[in-house]
């Protein structure tokens, strides 16, 4: 493996004064605390842990799920009827949706602004879409130096011209840092947090009373399939019983009906995730010995072992509920993961293979065939975006290497891997590194085909951050880049 390098050093790269990690187009608002991240020991300087194969051959509580041979049924993905929308931060904080050419633009905010000489400021995070498209929700936060404390609020808007914006929730006593969709487009559960306490509440898309399903921190949920009720996970990993657990919610639109504590106690691991058709959940048990990434029935009871958990799990099902990726490291405690391998197991050959040494964040493609893997470059020259007309610039002779964020396109069964670009992303984006996979099932940086990526990045030698579209040729190996706007952060809708 070509990278060793202890969590302390990654942490001094990324804050260097020089490092465009450490920059952002704009003055931000403290938009923190978000979440607790579950306490892990302080991760040291040591070598790579050990090859797949041999994880596999240890000792387990329950039968390995390549013995076990659980009955997944593939998820067919529907053909895509649209070319979908993509919705991006625009340097002033204000959301936009714009075609994927940029050239149709349909402001969803106009209002956002930041006043530092007044310490005042309005701006809009966390757009995230329907399931249909449709609809996009999103989270404003209000700061003045006269009020006692900052205004967050959740917000919803139809994705037409001129959208009207309906204000679902607001409050001055907690933190929104996520939100996402019930997968009938309904409904909208988002995390209300502050450094001690948090709550998954549920309102209707068209307003009321919002409802409290669960309370803890860490707080982390997932949808069933059919919308009718979440697994959840809460209190980190399980040192006594009640404090930290994963739980299964029914639910009649916003009512919650009934809450069962699965029996095994978490383990080390952040979001569990619900199987695209609903038979299934993956989520981390403590044995007693040791952490296990589990597959269980609907009901949460643990059918086999995926992969012993050594460090944290970052997992994910593919779409077509074939393969579930698998990222065993950890957090440091500025957020940033420590790069390691990223597993895929094929759940009907019941075979597993690292597609990735480094990777540290990862998105499925809708149709399940392919993987955006970000990384970190070191000596690096962020990719230069265009100004205009679809053609990259020639990057400055004396543009500096520096740490990226690297973005690469690889096939599930590691046969294939295209370099996208080597990014400076912006403060914004850097919010969805330590949690991305709460943040995957809600958001996706793919388009509907599964052909296109888009990205924000600082372009080298220029202050703007920019939005581009990475679209692969038809034979899967190369990408062309346009650049389509200025903005912070982007992301694909659904359809």
């Amino acid at each position: 493996m070509r990278w060793i390098i202890s969590i302390i050093g990654v942490c001094a790269v990324l804050t260097g004064c020089a490092n465009p990690f450490a920059r952002d187009v704009t003055p931000q608002p403290a938009l923190l605390p978000t979440r607790t991240l579950a306490p892990r020991p302080q991760a040291t300087a040591t070598p790579p842990a050990a090859a797949t194969p041999e994880r596999s051959r240890q000792v387990t509580r329950y039968p390995a799920c390549d013995v076990a041979r659980p009955d997944v049924q593939p998820v067919a993905s529907s053909r895509p009827d649209s070319e979908g929308q993509i919705v991006f931060i625009a340097p002033d904080s204000n959301l936009i949706l714009t075609d994927p050419s940029g050239r149709q633009r349909i402001p969803i905010t106009n209002d956002a602004f930041i006043n530092q000489t007044a310490g005042t400021a309005r701006v809009y995070r966390f757009p995230t879409f329907s399931p249909d498209g449709r609809f996009l929700a999103f989270i404003s936060r209000s700061t003045s130096r006269a009020a006692e404390a900052a205004t967050n609020s959740v917000h919803v808007a139809p994705t037409i011209a001129e959208p009207t914006i309906r204000t679902l929730y607001s409050t001055r006593e907690w933190n929104i840092p996520y939100l996402d969709w019930s997968p009938d487009g309904e409904l909208i559960a988002f995390l209300t947090i502050s450094p001690t306490a948090g709550a998954i509440r549920v309102v209707s898309r068209e307003g009321g009373e919002p409802s409290i399903f669960d309370t803890g921190i860490p707080t982390y949920w997932h949808w069933r399939p059919d919308s009718a009720g979440m697994v959840t996970h809460l209190g980190g990993r399980a040192t006594t019983r009640g404090k930290a657990n994963v739980s299964i919610i029914t639910s009649s639109g916003t009512t919650k009906d009934a809450q069962t504590v699965i029996a095994d106690l978490p383990g080390a691991f952040q979001s569990p995730h619900w199987s695209p058709d609903g038979r299934y959940i993956l989520l981390v048990a403590y044995t007693g010995r040791q952490d296990e990434l589990i597959l269980a029935d609907a009901a949460g009871k643990p059918i086999c072992t995926l992969q012993i958990v050594e460090k944290n799990a970052y997992f994910a099902w593919s779409p077509d509920g074939r393969a579930v990726a698998v990222l065993d490291t950890e957090p440091s405690s500025l957020g940033i993961l420590v790069p390691d391998e990223l597993i895929i197991h094929d759940l009907a050959s019941g075979k597993h293979k690292a597609i990735h040494d480094e990777a540290m964040m990862f998105f499925w493609s809708p149709d399940g065939q392919r993987l955006a893997i970000y990384s970190l470059a070191f000596d690096a020259r962020p990719t230069p975006l265009s100004s205009g007309g679809g053609h990259r610039l020639s990057a400055p002779a004396a543009q500096r290497q520096t740490v990226a964020l690297r973005i690469e396109i690889a096939d599930r069964d590691g046969r294939r891997r295209v370099k996208v670009a080597d990014t400076s992303p912006s403060g914004v984006f850097a919010q969805y590194f330590p949690y991305f996979d709460q943040y995957s099932r809600a958001i996706t940086p793919w388009s509907p085909d599964s052909r296109r990526l888009v990205f924000a990045s600082l372009s080298p030698g220029d202050d703007t951050a920019h939005v581009a579209v990475a679209t692969l040729n038809p034979t899967g190996d190369a990408v062309s880049i346009r650049r389509i706007a200025a903005g912070v952060a982007a992301f694909w809708s659904p359809r």
